[in-house]
């Protein structure tokens, strides 16, 4: 038959197949790959539908788990991973109590749960799951199988930030799954220009099997510069924190987080000049406080909000005293207390002061136009004295306003009640910030995002009269005006403004032009 076939051919090429000329090897082999491309692409999906038949007509099979086997987990408990599944299996027994025996479909539904935990504990970098009829069971019988594998457990970075005429240097380690049940060590050290050292070293594991609540125990410090604004003094803190932090993402009622503390602090080597209310505060004091936080946040982006809202409330129970002398021997009471008026055994007297202490903040964003968005953000405090005399209250625990993260067109801590060029503090305020970030026009992936903004806020102690206190904190707002670049750097925002300020109460620290900030939150 081949021998009476003869050239000329005739062409089998289909128009709609668009074959290329076969003169052209290239065009020929690319259009031959593509269509074997195709061939599989088809034969997948076929059989993915297949299978997706194949399931749904078997939904209903009768099946029982018998085990369920993790592979991989070398460095995590056996003890956690079985109080991490465990309540899966229950709730699965639990809904088809009343039913004959469990199905595929309760199967299906359990692997799914227990693969989602398994990767809730950030532990695993991969989770893949299999079901396997079990050897050792009777018929209907299946076991688990889940392969992972761990991700490290060694963590160093270092980093050096620069913003608002101050430069820190920090290294942070952490180390994961320490006793294997997905605990976390981390530490912190910086150094800086204003915070001459700090340091954080904080342990957490999870307590409940749903991995939302958190026991968390911490051990923090700094040795920080307060500036003009706190007498040219420094402050020395210490303070070991144990709490439980509930929520996360997806959840309607958000996050809480109640803590307790205890802080050693230390103000000194006041300036000549500092105030009297800043040197009542100076020597050692000793705090103790119990805090909640609840945050609820649905922002889609925290830099350039279109929309969304965040809500944050925090309530503080404090009582402090000043007689716990100074824990770090290198700062000596003739150094760190030569300016500041305290004897050299640190004792300021005594009596304690106990407070109340609430802040809130809210914040919305909304899309405008294509490449700009305007957000509205809010905050407030109250400070209440319950027993003690109100004089006494530390300069740590009052409230500051001002500075590029606050207030802006202002000094840092530079707005409020004063005494010379030493800030106050005060007991009450309120800021409220208007915001509108854009693209740069024809340049819309840039991270560089133009900025326009108006501040107004208010800082003071409240008085017996309420009344009083509320229309003095409406009628005479501090008030200021701006334009600007911010730079996002994931999740940091870096702002360079022109800043004006427009009204402003008497004393008040004002900052006239370029003013430069950087920071996780801004008004």
């Amino acid at each position: 038959m081949a021998d009476a076939l003869k050239p000329p051919l005739q062409s089998t090429v289909r128009p709609s197949d668009r074959e290329p000329s076969q003169d052209d090897l290239e065009k020929l082999r690319a259009w031959h790959e593509e269509r074997l491309q195709r061939k599989l692409r088809g034969e997948y999906e076929s059989q993915q539908l297949h299978l997706a038949e194949l399931v749904n007509d078997t939904l209903d099979c009768p099946l029982r788990i018998a085990s369920v086997k993790v592979h991989g987990a070398t460095h995590t408990s056996k003890a956690f991973l079985d109080w991490l599944i465990r309540p899966r299996l229950s709730s699965s027994q639990s809904d088809h109590a009343t039913d004959a025996q469990p199905t595929l479909h309760s199967v299906l539904q359990t692997t799914r749960a227990i693969s989602h935990s398994l990767s809730a504990t950030d532990l695993f970098r991969t989770v893949s799951a299999r079901i396997e009829r079990s050897p050792e069971g009777t018929p209907g019988d299946v076991d688990l199988n889940f392969t992972v594998t761990e991700r490290g457990r060694f963590f160093v970075k270092t980093a050096t930030e620069i913003g608002n005429c101050e430069g820190t240097a920090s290294i942070t380690a952490r180390l994961t799954n320490i006793l294997g049940r997905a605990d976390t060590l981390t530490f912190n050290s910086s150094v800086g220009t204003k915070t001459k050292r700090a340091f954080d070293a904080s342990f957490s594991l999870p307590v409940s099997p749903s991995l939302t609540t958190t026991a968390f125990l911490s051990l923090v410090g700094a040795d920080r510069e307060l500036g003009a604004q706190g007498g040219s003094g420094r402050e020395e803190r210490v303070a070991i924190k144990a709490g439980l932090r509930h929520g996360g993402d997806g959840l309607e009622d958000g996050v809480h987080e109640l803590t307790v503390e205890a802080l050693w602090r230390s103000i000194g080597n006041l300036a000549p000049e500092a105030g009297l209310g800043i040197r009542q505060s100076a020597g050692p004091a000793l705090k103790a406080a119990l805090a909640h936080r609840w945050t609820i946040d649905t922002l889609n982006d925290h830099i350039m909000p279109s929309k969304g809202a965040l809500m944050r409330i925090a309530n503080e129970l404090g009582i402090t005293k000043r007689i716990v002398p100074s824990p770090f021997p290198g700062y000596a009471a003739s150094s760190l207390w030569s300016t500041s008026n305290i004897g050299n055994n640190g004792d300021m007297g005594e009596g304690s002061t106990a407070f109340w202490k609430v802040e809130a903040e809210a914040k919305r964003g909304w899309a405008l136009t294509s490449g700009s968005a305007l957000s509205l953000c809010a905050r407030s405090g109250l400070l209440r004295v319950l027993a003690g005399n109100s004089d006494t209250l530390h300069w740590s625990d009052r409230f500051q306003l001002g500075g590029p993260l606050s207030v802006r067109g202002f000094s840092a801590d530079g707005m409020g009640p004063r005494e010379g060029t030493t800030s106050l503090g005060g007991t009450i305020y309120y800021a409220l910030g208007l915001s509108l970030l854009s693209n740069v026009p024809t340049r819309p992936t840039w991270p560089i995002k133009l900025h326009s903004w108006v501040n107004v806020g208010r800082l003071q102690d409240h008085g017996q009269d309420v009344r009083s206190t509320v229309r003095t904190l409406l009628t005479r707002p501090s008030l200021s005006a701006g334009l600007g670049l911010v730079y996002r750097v994931d999740p940091i925002r870096v702002e360079a403004n022109v800043a004006f300020p427009l009204v402003a109460a008497r004393g008040e620290g004002l900052r006239r032009g370029i003013q430069v900030g950087i920071g996780l939150e801004m008004l």
